[in-house]
């Protein structure tokens, strides 16, 4: 099992609670199944801004990155699992 360093842990804490609360349910329901190709993506997509990263999340708007476009319905299931908790 792969657990997020802290500073991923503190970068997954964004000003938007819906981003929070999205990337905290993929924390616990699957970051530690990606890959290092996986975790490189993540940590992109940490770098977005909130906006752009609640809409790709929502599938409001596409990527051009094929790694990150991979990573979005992971992190909706985990969302999805995590409301089902």
């Amino acid at each position: 099992m792969t657990l997020p360093d802290t500073q991923t842990r503190w970068r997954c804490r964004r000003g938007m609670l819906e981003n929070d609360l999205l990337l905290r349910a993929f924390l616990e329901h699957g970051y530690d199944e990606l890959d290092q190709e996986g975790r490189d993506a993540f940590e992109r997509l940490l770098g977005y801004p909130d906006n752009l990263l609640l809409d790709l999340v929502l599938g409001r708007q596409q990527t051009v990155d094929a790694d990150i476009a991979r990573l979005v319905p992971l992190i909706r299931a985990a969302a999805a699992a995590r409301a089902g908790d």
